[in-house]
C-alpha cells in the first residue's frame, strides 16, 4: 500500500531524531496541529515537515501518547500484518527460552506490537489489549491465538488502569474454553498456579523466572525464608525446592495467601510454611524475628512521574526494614517493577536503606526481567524490572 493511502500526522522537529532512532511513541506535544480530528485507533502515517515518512501507527488524540508506531514501512495494518507479527514473536521465543509452553509470547513494544501482552501458561493463554489501536485488533488477536494454540483457554485480562488512560472500558473475561477459576502449569520442576480471572496482571509473574533461579543458587538446606508481598508464593516455593526449611509468606491479600498455600502443598511442602495476612508495610515495622533469607517484591510504587521521589523514599524505608529482618551474614533478595524508577536511582535507594538500617550491606548480584521480556534498545521504557541480591551484616 502506498503512503498516499494513509492520512498523515506531522512530527515536530524536536522529536525527529528519537523517532528516527527507533522509539515507537509519539507524544501529543510532538505533533503539529490537526491530529485531534482523528478517531481513536485509526491508522495514520507519521511524516516530518519535509514529507519524509517515519512509518505508520495507531493514533489516539485523547491520550498523552498519541501515536504508537506499528511499522516503519507504509503497509496495511490488518489481519495479515498482525498474524505475521505474532508468528515472529512466537518464533523468537524459541531462541530466547527453553519452554514456549510457559512464557510471555508478546511483550508490547519490544515485539513491535505496542499495547499487546500475551502470556501462555500451557493450556491457558492470557492477553491484554492496552491501547485503542490494539483494542480494534482484538478479533484478529483472538483468531490467531485460537488457531495457534488450539484447545487453549483464552482470557482477555483487559482491566488494567492503562485502558482508562486510553478511554477504554476495563474488563476481564474468558473468551474461549470451559469455565475456569485457576489453572495449574509446570515450570522448573514445580507445579504453579495462574489466577487469570481474579489475579494481578495476567495472573502470574513470568518476568521473575530467572531471578527466582538466581535466588535458588544462594539457598542452603535448613534456611528460614521470609517472602514479603508473596502473591501466589513463587519465590518461597522455589526456596523450598532448593532446600529451605521453612518459608513465611506475608501478603495483604487472603486470596494470594490461599494460592501460596495450595502451591506449597501441591509440591509436597506441607508443614514447611506459614501464612500471614497483613499490610506488609505495617507488619514489617513491628517484627523482631530475623531470617536467613528475605525476599521483597512489592508492587510498582511509582504510578506516574510525579510520584517517583515519593516512591524512592518508600523503597528506601521498606528495604531498610527488610534488612533488619535478615540475620547477620544472611541475604536480601529485593525487586522493583517500577519502570519510572531508574536502575541507578533504585540502587541509590538501597544504599540509603543500608545506612538507615545501621547494617553493613554489600551487593552480591543483580538481575532483570526474564529473556521472554526483552528490552528494546531504542526504548529504555521497556526495561522495568530490577532485582538485587544483598548480603547483610
Amino acid at each position: 500500500m502506498s503512503s498516499a493511502a494513509f492520512s498523515k500526522v506531522t512530527l515536530k522537529r524536536a522529536a525527529e531524531s528519537r523517532v528516527f532512532g527507533g522509539h515507537l511513541w509519539i507524544f501529543s506535544n510532538e505533533l503539529h496541529e490537526g491530529f485531534q480530528s482523528f478517531q481513536p485507533g485509526e491508522i495514520v502515517e507519521v511524516v516530518d515537515t519535509k514529507g519524509r515518512s517515519y512509518g505508520v501507527g495507531s493514533i489516539n488524540p485523547h491520550s498523552l501518547i498519541s501515536v504508537r508506531i506499528l511499522s516503519r514501512e507504509c503497509k496495511a495494518i490488518g489481519r495479515s500484518f498482525l498474524h505475521a507479527m505474532l508468528e515472529r514473536a512466537l518464533e523468537s521465543r524459541s531462541r530466547l527460552i527453553d519452554d514456549c509452553n510457559v512464557c510471555r509470547i508478546v511483550f508490547s513494544e519490544s515485539d513491535f506490537l505496542p499495547g499487546l501482552i500475551v502470556d501462555r501458561f500451557e493450556s491457558v493463554t492470557v492477553y491484554q489489549a492496552l491501547t485503542y489501536g490494539m483494542e480494534r485488533m482484538r478479533p484478529a488477536v483472538e483468531e490467531w491465538l485460537d488457531s495457534r494454540f488450539a484447545g487453549s483457554t483464552i482470557i482477555a485480562a483487559n482491566d488494567s488502569s492503562m485502558r482508562s488512560l486510553e478511554g477504554l472500558v476495563r474488563e476481564r473475561v474468558q473468551v474461549t474454553g470451559d469455565p475456569i477459576e485457576m489453572s495449574w502449569f509446570r515450570q522448573d520442576g514445580l507445579r504453579l498456579l495462574v489466577d487469570p480471572l481474579k489475579g494481578q496482571k495476567t495472573g502470574f509473574f513470568l518476568d521473575q523466572r530467572v531471578n527466582r533461579k538466581l535466588m535458588q543458587s544462594y539457598v542452603r538446606r535448613g534456611d528460614t525464608f521470609l517472602d514479603l508481598f508473596c502473591y501466589s508464593g513463587a519465590f518461597g516455593v522455589y526456596a523450598l525446592q532448593a532446600g529451605a526449611r521453612h518459608v513465611t509468606f506475608v501478603d495483604g491479600s487472603r486470596r494470594a495467601l490461599e494460592l501460596a498455600g495450595e502451591v506449597s502443598d501441591a509440591n509436597g511442602f506441607l508443614s514447611r510454611y506459614s501464612l500471614i495476612e497483613a499490610d506488609v508495610f505495617e507488619w514489617i515495622k513491628e517484627q523482631e524475628e530475623q531470617f536467613d533469607l528475605v525476599s521483597i517484591d512489592p508492587p510498582a510504587l511509582a504510578k506516574n512521574r510525579s510520584k517517583a521521589m515519593t516512591a524512592l523514599r518508600a523503597y528506601r524505608d521498606l528495604n531498610a526494614r527488610a534488612m533488619k529482618r535478615v540475620k547477620p551474614g544472611g541475604l536480601l533478595f529485593t525487586s522493583s517493577c517500577s519502570g519510572l524508577i531508574s536502575r541507578v536511582n533504585w540502587r541509590n535507594a538501597l544504599e540509603d536503606a543500608a545506612f538507615k538500617s545501621h547494617r553493613r550491606v554489600r551487593f552480591v548480584a543483580f538481575g532483570t526481567q526474564s529473556p521472554d521480556h526483552p528490552v528494546l534498545a531504542a526504548m529504555p521504557e521497556t526495561e522495568y524490572l530490577k532485582f538485587a541480591v544483598l548480603q547483610v551484616f
